[in-house]
């Protein structure tokens, strides 16, 4: 199967043999998630290893299966309440599909999250499109205001987490600074446009697709009404704060004093770190300064060294095992569909 076609491809201008080739890499891309969850799981395997004579083991027993079931718990609740912003927003792009199914997309595209390319993200397009006959230029703004909505909230989190405990200030209010002009740009498209001539001007090439990017930026306006901006954020930072109560219940649970503030500085610190790598989930750059920010507001080195571990199976993997359990579901639908 062939990869996912250009973005501006509009639905139903193909054959149906044709589109059914255009499908996403799902088998080659399905088993490099699973290749990658094998290896971390041997990575954290052989820390915990090296770690066994340390206080490691006192540690892990600390944990009882409740504060595990409740740190699931919040995973989802993250997950949850961001597809809820999917589904807003995608009302506000005009994007006609049932809340259910833009849901099950959003937690289906869960399943390629550790691939390259963010292909996890452009399935849940390519299924509103073979489903629904949504065009990628209709699409592609809901993945933009999802990807912005996400960094303003955890960089005003991580601003909230400074605050409270007066650390890395300067530092959050900068990233909180640049994701709000970041916002603002993209809800005012004559800023937008003329930016895409002025570059048109320089390339001189591609016309076409410097005309489909102005009709996706012709649309992002409509996430800066209030009706829109207002739940969105709010719906983002609930589900990032989410994120934050499980490191902050993982490190308590293992014996380490450690406060709100403080956990949401470094968990999202270090989400815009993995962010920022743009490395697949984050891989490395998220886990290493996810440790070494606990380290560094004194959490001892086997507590940073399992909370890691923990957080980041609780966010990040359980995450893929949801993707992996609806994404099946999704694609049967778009097989009944057909039908």
């Amino acid at each position: 199967m062939q990869s996912i076609p250009a973005t501006g491809t509009e639905a139903g201008t193909r054959p149906p043999e044709e589109e059914e080739r255009e499908a996403p890499r799902l088998g080659a891309a399905l088993r490099r998630t699973g290749l990658v969850l094998l290896l971390f799981l041997a990575g954290c395997a052989a820390l915990l290893w090296f770690a066994r004579d340390s206080d490691a083991v006192a540690a892990a027993s600390l944990l009882s299966p409740g504060i595990i079931a409740v740190c699931l718990a919040l995973s989802f609740a993250n997950y949850l309440l961001r597809g809820l912003r999917w589904v807003v927003l995608g009302r506000a792009f005009g994007i006609a599909a049932p809340a259910g199914a833009q849901l099950l997309y959003f937690f289906a595209g869960f399943a390629l999250t550790v691939t390259p390319g963010k292909v996890g993200e452009l399935v849940r397009l390519w299924l509103l499109r073979r489903r629904y006959g949504v065009p990628y230029t209709r699409s592609m703004p809901l993945l933009a205001g999802d990807r912005v909505m996400d960094m303003v909230a955890i960089c005003l989190l991580a601003l909230a987490g400074a605050v409270l405990t007066r650390q890395y200030l300067l530092v959050s209010a900068l990233l909180a600074a640049a994701c709000v002009a970041l916002l603002a740009a993209l809800t005012h498209a004559p800023l937008l446009l003329r930016l895409i001539d002025w570059t048109e001007r320089r390339i001189r090439r591609a016309p076409g697709l410097f005309a489909r990017a102005r009709e996706v930026c012709e649309t992002l306006p409509a996430i800066g009404r209030p009706a829109v901006l207002i739940p969105s954020l709010l719906l983002s930072c609930l589900g990032w704060l989410a994120e934050c109560l499980v490191l902050l219940l993982v490190v308590q649970a293992l014996g380490s004093a450690i406060g709100l503030g403080e956990s949401m500085l470094v968990f999202c610190l270090a989400a815009v770190a993995g962010a920022v790598s743009l490395l697949p989930g984050g891989l490395g750059a998220a886990d290493f300064s996810l440790l070494g920010l606990l380290r560094l507001v004194e959490v001892p080195e086997a507590g940073a060294i399992l909370a890691t571990i923990l957080v980041r199976l609780a966010t990040l993997w359980f995450a893929v095992v949801l993707g992996f359990a609806t994404l099946p579901v999704a694609l049967r639908g778009l097989r009944r569909g057909r039908g």
